[in-house]
């Protein structure tokens, strides 16, 4: 596959997996994502899944067409991404290999018998890698997903080598949707370090990309605004749309009961919200609110709720209350106690004064 004239992908598709990471349902297979920058110097980026070495080297040669690797780029050390180090290594023994300091003292511990001697190329955080027209920028992007990680932008062909961001569970030899893939593979494998991928994307933010090269998912090259708007909501909590979400458990389908009720009245009330107008009849409507009320009731749910009244509101009405048994009007005071009752602000008389608190 060409991504640009000099950048080419030499990636697989796993179509054996049926749980990725041992969890995830994946129907569609995975891709497991590798690149090579073909320039003055040439630089592999990352490797894939132990189980593909063989398809993967041959993908790799196809592309070098007996030239050979200056650079095997690693951005990401779990192990569907690195377990061909070594085996590359072996297959192309003069390559300087470069990551970052992290990296490489995993790399130390999951291969123990890999010599990297005078074949490491340490880069910092910022640290750039000419290779001809093309310059590599590293951009560290601890815990997305693990502490290791950095991304590569190529300032040359405007393109962002972005490790485990932006992917997608699937194959890439599959038609699917992508939001659908992309949301539950960002959500299990990236989910809970929001406050990291912000960082990222405010980074990527002062890029020009043009291009985004993940290590699981389609390249993507149309419309990036509309995936990087995803992520950015994706990792700030943010509902993609106003909705409600039912979070239960059920032992004995008691309480799925209980939670699939409790939609229904959901989607009454969107639909009493979405069709009801001034131009409706009394009628119409009012049956629409006393069936909400019923179905509330079996739940006993509160259907209908009452006007919350403000903090100001009960003080001022304390405070007309003590002018009133000053007065001795303990007919007003009465009134008023039964009047905040009623709006739910239960008075508790003591010798520091009035208390309230919402029932």
């Amino acid at each position: 596959m060409k991504i640009t004239d000099t950048i080419r992908y030499a990636g697989v598709n796993d179509h054996q997996i049926d749980l990725f990471e041992g969890q995830y349902k994946v129907p569609n297979g995975m891709s497991y994502n590798s690149y090579v920058i073909l320039d003055d110097k040439i630089a592999v980026m990352d490797t894939v899944d132990a189980n593909f070495k063989d398809e993967w080297l041959e993908n790799v040669a196809k592309v070098l067409d007996g030239a050979k690797p200056d650079y095997l780029v690693v951005q990401h050390m779990e192990p569907d991404h690195a377990a061909n180090i070594e085996n590359f290594m072996k297959a192309y023994p003069d390559t300087t290999v470069v990551a970052n300091t992290k990296t490489f003292t995993m790399m130390g511990n999951f291969f123990r018998n890999l010599n990297l001697d005078g074949k490491k190329l340490v880069v910092a955080n910022g640290d750039s890698l000419t290779l001809g027209k093309h310059v590599l920028t590293f951009v560290f992007a601890p815990m997305v997903h693990w502490p290791e990680v950095m991304v590569t932008y190529d300032s040359t062909d405007k393109v962002l080598f972005s490790a485990d961001g932006f992917g997608k569970f699937g194959a890439l030899d599959v038609e699917e949707d992508w939001d659908c893939e992309a949301r539950r593979y960002y959500i299990g494998i990236v989910g809970k370090y929001g406050a990291q991928v912000q960082k990222l994307l405010k980074a990527a933010a002062t890029l020009d990309i043009q291009t985004i090269c993940p290590l699981h998912g389609p390249v993507w090259r149309n419309n990036l605004n509309y995936f990087i708007e995803k992520h950015d909501k994706w990792s700030k909590y943010e509902p993609e749309d106003q909705a409600v979400a039912i979070i239960y458990g059920s032992i004995y389908g008691n309480t799925e009961q209980a939670a699939d009720a409790l939609a229904a009245i959901f989607e009454l009330v969107k639909f009493a919200n979405t069709n009801v107008s001034e131009a409706s009849s009394a009628e119409f409507a009012g049956a629409l609110l006393d069936t909400m009320v019923k179905l509330c009731d079996v739940l006993g749910l509160k259907a209908v709720k009452t006007e919350e009244i403000l903090d100001k509101e009960i003080e001022d009405l304390i405070a007309e209350r003590q002018e009133a048994r000053k007065a001795k009007n303990f007919a007003r005071a009465d009134e008023i106690r039964d009047e905040l009752l009623a709006k739910g602000i239960i008075l508790k008389d003591t010798r520091e004064g009035v208390k309230w608190k919402r029932a």
